[in-house]
């Protein structure tokens, strides 16, 4: 070791064996074959020191002979590894016969065990190799009582343990059962041997670690003592051991350090040539070991001998992430130190040239020692971006030698890396004092030469750059472009530096690097204003980012390099101006942080003398300095897609906060979302979205939306839709849109109207009514009304294709109109609007057909939720006269107005009578009817108008007062039932104020609350006419049954008392008639028809022809006569006869055969006879026999 080299001792077993065998070739065969069986693998270690069981994977193991190992008497008194003497001591036995061994054999061994038994710390083994030709071998020699294996255990076995071991080998290595017992025995007596030994060095540490404070304690004396346990630990491939021993041994140097007791060490450093150039991690450039004995050596060499020992044990764990981490650490903080020292004392440059080699060496290091290992991909990335640190370290160096020397400016990102005790100003360079010179190859060239120098600065940040992409540490890749860049400025390659500074940014945004990015963008707004290029949109873009990296980065040291912020920021943002000004195209920034839009009402104001709405903003502005600006504008976002737009003139943005009104033109009423917001200046347009990312995007913070409520214009334009006036099953359908203006004196307005649905409206066919004259110009897809008066109120009837196939049509209108006030505003109106398409009442028809009459019941029901007031229905005939068909209407006496609704419909009853039954004309129900809430406000319009008749300023608050009272009526349904019995309308929850429309209030209240009758009231009534088919029915039947009278009473005409069980005679009668029959099949004379008496089994036993079969002919009866018999007393139903019509015979119509249609009502259906129970007494005589 005096050569100061560190080598891993190896384990060694010597062997011994008579000559004559280890001359032999058998010999060779069996060494041969033991060594096949190496590394040992899987050896267990338990050590009474440590509660754990240490695995030791692979064991390297080296077989001598006991011939060629020097005489332990002659060892060096230093302390060495444990390792450094055989752990196990082998002797050979080749015999197969007991008398040889007796003779010959025995007193080798024993010659042999007496001397290696007196070795401390080391144990022996016997091992009886059995040849496998030999005749002990073939008779299985194990189980020989008095084998020689047998007597060598006897003769030497003199404690528990079993030290001979019976190798029976054969020229199959590979048979691990011919092994097992031979390697379980070395590995026995290894571990056995390595523990005593260790236990001892272990206790000889202790005993020396406690003398520590004693006078005459050394720590480098102690320090090779300990290592000694660490390189055996080594030695056995218990690393972690090995690393445990080494950092206790730091820890213990920092210790004596900090405690400043460094007498037994020399001075700080004293640079011996090349120590600025050899590899960091070697322990073979110096005798580290001789100067820790001498206590000559260093501090760093001291810190560098610990961290290269340290580093090749990890090496041997395959932790060499923890070697890159140990040697970047080590490097920083150690060369920290150096820098500390005096300056003279070390030659110029140096501690840059030896941080710049170690730090290329590790990494060099690491490669060599990563070669054919695998790293997980976490790992991988680990290891790289470590080597990436370390070459950026090395980086790190060049810039400060290259500020020193002048090749580099002093400033960032090249100042960075100036330790904060240099001052940064290249002119005070390090005056070097001492007389020797740094040895690295590449330092020397790159201060000699400039261009050498950038080269070398070149190959070194693309080599970091390359190891931190492929770390993924895309911030530390970019940063070293960007130094690449401020070296392309510095060398005056002012194209390739703008590209480079103008590309950077992109990436360092989605990351939040603000400081980084400002400083490349403002690097790249200064070699653009360098190069002297056009202000176009790339640097308008720059530009913008600049000012976001600006307003985001809390310290703007990096930022600008001028002394007055506001004056440089002021400067930027008027060229901002300019440029927007002189742009040939539009230009939109999304999302700039200078500015945060606040809406501090979530309502928004109605204008009271123009059509419109104004929404209260207030803008933030963060930039230290105004921004002329041309106009804001805050865009709303409504259902369905539907958007508003408010916008302001402004000339110009303050710092801080900005109050401003914005207006709309045409806002419809509703609740919106804040969509967006733009702020325009010129031909730049600075955009903020608001709203939620689309459907399956997501977003990184999530916001709830900002909600404003649009109040509705009671005087603005309104388009409202109803269903027509008068509506008519099979003609074209149409709805009515009410269009109101309002305030406004409208010049033109063009109304559109469009249905998702698909429903198309026909514009040619729409018609305009009016109190006053409107001109009505027709398109293919509007419709155009012209001069329209303020307050007029149009009806434009709009027929569309059919929609029966909805309850409800959604319609989407857009009104887009000028008026005489503002003729130069063009207002866009969009309206959503939904309006029934089917009937507002359902009905259910019943027919009854009594021989020439027919009574038809009408049940009407409402379709929706609201109530339904009808006022009549009518039934009348679409035929040229009214002679053939009467019909007459059922009126009920108690009222005329009737409401229904979904639970309470309505029914209403006609008879039809056909005198000669030709009659067969289409019939007409007109239903007269109105809703409920359009009659209560045709109620409260018409009592308003009374009021408010003789103030003009009221009657301009009129739509105001009415919506009061419908929102009123709204929220409380309690008055509805009042309402509808009596007419009185009880308004709920109003307070009436003290001004004009409070009084007003109270008189309107009063005048509701008084009874009145609706039906009488003239009011605006709907009409629907439903076409209504008359009847038919081939067939009508008439049945009865008819008790007859007792044939032998003397008053045929008195009724017959019935008892029950008694037969009673009935009699069936079915009178048949076509009149209602249809046309085409008047031709028919006779139908075959069956007839089944019901039966009730409970009440009537039927006896006789019950069920049988007839020819019908019109007008006449069918006779037949049954049997009653009542089962009970009582008052009894007579049992219901079923009339059905037979298939014509020979008539099929769709391949089936004919079945005409028959209806049979009951004669007798409401009658009931009365069974009274049977009594009575009845006297028989019986003969007894002949008296005696």
């Amino acid at each position: 070791m005096n050569n100061g080299t560190t080598t891993t001792q190896r384990v060694t077993i010597t062997y011994t064996a008579p000559p004559n065998f280890l001359a032999s070739e058998h010999w060779k065969q069996v060494y041969a074959a033991l060594l096949s069986q190496l590394p040992l693998r899987n050896l267990h270690w338990k050590s009474s020191f440590r509660p754990n069981i240490r695995t030791i994977q692979e064991l390297d193991v080296t077989f001598v002979s006991a011939e060629t190992r020097r005489d332990d008497s002659h060892t060096s008194q230093i302390p060495q590894t444990v390792l450094e003497k055989p752990l196990l001591n082998a002797y050979i036995v080749v015999c197969d016969d007991a008398d040889t061994y007796k003779n010959t054999v025995k007193k080798q061994i024993k010659d042999w065990h007496s001397n290696v038994t007196q070795r401390k710390n080391q144990e022996w083994l016997i091992i009886h190799v059995v040849r496998p030709d030999s005749k002990a071998a073939s008779q299985r020699l194990f189980q020989i009582k008095t084998s020689v294996l047998d007597k060598i255990k006897a003769d030497f076995n003199v404690e528990k343990r079993d030290r001979c071991v019976q190798l029976v080998w054969s020229y199959d290595h590979d048979n691990p059962t011919a092994w097992a017992e031979f390697i379980n025995k070395v590995k026995e007596g290894l571990l056995c041997a390595f523990d005593a030994a260790i236990t001892q060095r272990e206790e000889e540490v202790r005993r020396s670690e406690g003398q520590r404070q004693m006078p005459g304690w050394n720590f480098c004396t102690f320090f090779i003592l300990k290592e000694s346990l660490a390189t055996s630990f080594e030695g056995m491939n218990l690393h972690e051991d090995a690393l445990d021993t080494y950092n206790e041994l730091e820890a213990l140097f920092f210790e004596v350090l900090k405690e400043k007791n460094l007498s037994w060490f020399g001075t700080l450093i004293t640079p011996a040539p090349k120590d600025d150039s050899v590899p960091l991690l070697s322990t073979s450039k110096k005798p580290y070991r001789d100067l820790i004995l001498a206590n000559t050596i260093t501090i760093f060499d001291f810190r560098t001998y610990l961290l290269a020992r340290q580093c090749i044990i990890l090496r041997g764990m395959r932790h060499l992430i923890e070697v890159a981490q140990k040697s970047v650490a080590f490097l920083s903080a150690f060369g920290r130190r150096l820098r500390e020292v005096e300056q003279g004392s070390l030659p110029k440059y140096f501690v840059e040239a030896w941080a710049y080699a170690s730090a290329l060496s590790v990494v060099e290091q690491c490669d060599a020692w990563a070669k054919g290992l695998e790293f997980p991909k976490v790992a991988l990335a680990n290891f790289n971006a470590l080597k990436g640190e370390l070459i950026e370290l090395a980086r790190h160096q060049l810039d400060i030698v290259g500020i020193n020397v002048g090749h580099l400016p002093s400033r960032p990102p090249f100042s960075i890396a100036l330790p904060s005790r240099i001052p940064r100003d290249a002119s005070n360079q390090v005056v070097d004092q001492s007389s020797q010179k740094i040895t690295q190859a590449d330092m020397l060239k790159a201060l000699e030469d400039k261009e050498t120098f950038y080269s070398l600065y070149s190959k070194i940040t693309n080599r970091a750059i390359e190891l931190y992409a492929a770390a993924g540490r895309r911030k530390f890749a970019l940063k070293m472009h960007g130094s690449l860049a401020a070296l392309d400025v510095h060398r005056g390659r002012l194209s390739s530096a703008l590209q480079t500074f103008s590309s950077l940014p992109a990436h360092y945004a989605p990351h939040g690097w603000t400081s980084l990015e400002a400083y490349m963008l403002s690097q790249a707004l200064d070699i653009h204003a360098s190069v002297g290029k056009a202000k176009d949109r790339d640097w308008v873009y720059i530009l913008l980012d600049f000012l976001k990296a600006y307003i985001q980065d809390l310290g703007k040291d990096l930022l600008l390099t001028g002394p007055d912020h506001v004056a440089y920021v002021t400067g930027l943002v008027d060229a901002l101006t300019a440029a927007a000004r002189d742009a040939p195209t539009e230009m939109t920034h999304h999302d700039h942080p200078a500015f945060s839009v606040e809406i501090p009402s979530s309502d928004a104001k109605t204008v009271e003398k123009r059509d419109g709405a104004i929404l209260d903003v207030n803008i933030h502005c963060s930039l230290p300095c105004p921004l002329p600006i041309d106009e804001v504008s805050v865009t709303l976002s409504g259902r369905d897609g539907s958007k508003i737009i408010f916008v302001d003139k402004v000339s110009s943005l303050e710092p801080g906060k900005n109050a401003l009104s914005l207006f709309c033109h045409s806002a419809s009423a509703g609740t919106y979302s804040l969509h967006s917001t733009q702020v325009k200046m010129s031909n730049l347009t600075l955009q903020w979205v608001h709203s939620p990312p689309p459907t399956g995007k997501q977003s990184r913070v999530k916001r709830p939306p900002v909600l404003v409520r649009v109040p509705r214009d009671l005087h603005a334009v309104d388009v409202r839709l109803r269903q027509p006036q008068r509506i008519q099953l099979g003609t074209a359908p149409s709805i009515v849109a009410v269009f109101t203006s309002g305030r406004n004196e409208i010049r033109s307005a063009i109304l559109k109207l469009s249905a998702p649905s698909g429903v198309k409206f026909l514009y040619k066919d729409a018609s305009a009514s009016s109190e006053d004259q409107v001109l009505l110009e027709h398109g293919t897809d509007s419709a155009t009304l012209s001069d329209i008066a303020p307050g007029q109120t149009i009806l434009l009837s709009m027929p569309h294709t059919d929609a029966s196939a909805y309850h409800a049509m959604r319609v989407n209108i857009t009104v887009e109109y000028t008026t005489a006030a503002e003729p130069d505003v063009v207002r866009i109106l969009q309206l959503v609007r939904y309006v029934l398409t089917a009937l507002p009442v359902a009905i259910n028809v019943e027919d009854f057909f009594r021989g020439t009459r027919l009574f038809t019941r009408f049940t009407l029901s409402s379709t929706s939720p609201q109530h339904v007031r009808i006022l009549s229905t009518e039934l009348v005939s679409q035929g040229p006269g009214d002679d053939g068909l009467k019909i007459t209407k059922c009126i009920s006496p108690s009222r005329r107005l009737t409401t229904i609704t979904p639970a309470q419909p309505g029914r209403f009853l006609f008879q039809l009578d056909s005198a000669r039954g030709e009659e067969r004309d289409p019939l007409h129900l007109k239903i007269r009817y109105r809703m409920l809430r359009e009659e209560v406000e045709q109620v409260m319009e018409s009592i308003i108008d009374d009021v408010i008749v003789e103030s003009e300023a009221l009657a301009l608050r009129r739509p105001e007062i009415l919506d009061i009272l419908v929102q009123a009526l709204e929220k409380d349904p309690a008055w509805v039932s009042l309402y509808e019995v009596t007419g009185e309308l009880v308004i709920p929850n109003v307070t009436a104020g003290e001004d004009d429309i409070g009084q007003a209030l109270v008189q309107i209240k009063k005048l509701l609350d008084k009874s009145r009758r609706l039906e009488e009231f003239p009011g605006e009534w709907r009409e629907i006419i439903i076409p209504v088919d008359v009847p038919q029915m081939h067939i009508l039947a008439a049945a009865s049954l008819r008790i007859s009278s007792n044939p032998f009473s003397a008053d045929p005409s008195k009724a017959l008392d019935l008892f029950a069980g008694q037969p009673i005679h009935a009699i069936l009668t079915i009178r048949t008639s076509f009149h209602w029959a249809p046309m085409e099949d008047s031709h028919t004379k006779s139908y075959r028809m069956r007839f089944d008496v019901e039966e009730l089994s409970k009440d009537w036993l039927v006896s006789g022809r019950k069920r049988g079969d007839f020819v019908a002919v019109d007008d006449e009866t069918f006779t037949t006569s049954i049997t009653l018999i009542a089962l009970h007393h009582g008052e009894l139903a007579l049992p219901k006869v079923a009339v059905t019509a037979l298939p014509l015979p020979g008539e099929h119509r769709m391949k089936a055969q004919m079945l005409p249609s028959c209806e049979t009502y009951q004669i007798h259906g409401a009658q009931t006879v009365l069974v009274l129970p049977r009594g009575g007494r009845s006297t028989f005589v019986v003969s007894m026999g002949d008296s005696a």
